[in-house]
């Protein structure tokens, strides 16, 4: 069983490299798992996401976000405590937690993140707003409707525009 979970982990998180992520979802995978494999991905990632490193593997917080992990809320708030030089990280776990446990103190601290963000943080930032169903997020959201960049308007547009209320 114990190289089971190994290559079932392996699989799940596959590197944190661009030629094993780029396009990559996890979601079907996750979704074939038995009860019993799924708390034992549940333990390995809230392990991995425990480890003491400064970096966070988005797609480990995310995965637990999509399990609905309640146990990995500790873990999510402490790491969501430390001030990180990258605000997109604070996005993501404020998003994660919301996903969980519906924490409506994580809309204005994924508010506050984008609002440090460069171009490049905005065009994903919308997405992860977008998901949290909110009027506020969604009007952070519909300020860059028109900004004068092309990328950053047409990716706000595209998530403005599925979160109408």
């Amino acid at each position: 069983m114990i190289m089971d979970i190994e290559k079932m982990m392996r699989e799940i998180i596959p590197p944190n490299e661009r030629q094993h992520r780029e396009s990559f979802s996890n979601i079907a995978l996750v979704e074939k798992l038995t009860p019993t494999e799924k708390t034992e991905v549940e333990n390995n990632l809230i392990e991995k996401l425990n480890e003491p490193d400064d970096s966070i593997d988005f797609l480990i917080v995310e995965t637990l976000a999509y399990l609905k992990s309640v146990k990995a809320l500790p873990v999510l708030y402490n790491k969501l405590d430390n001030d990180y030089e990258n605000k997109f990280t604070k996005l993501i776990l404020a998003v994660s937690i919301f996903e969980i446990n519906m924490d409506s103190n994580m809309i204005n601290i994924a508010i506050n993140s984008v609002k440090t963000l460069d171009k490049w943080g905005l065009i994903s930032a919308f997405y992860y707003l977008s998901k949290f169903h909110s009027p506020s997020t969604n009007a952070v959201i519909k300020k860059y409707v028109n900004h004068k960049d092309y990328l950053v308007s047409y990716n706000a547009r595209r998530f403005y525009k599925s979160n109408l209320f």
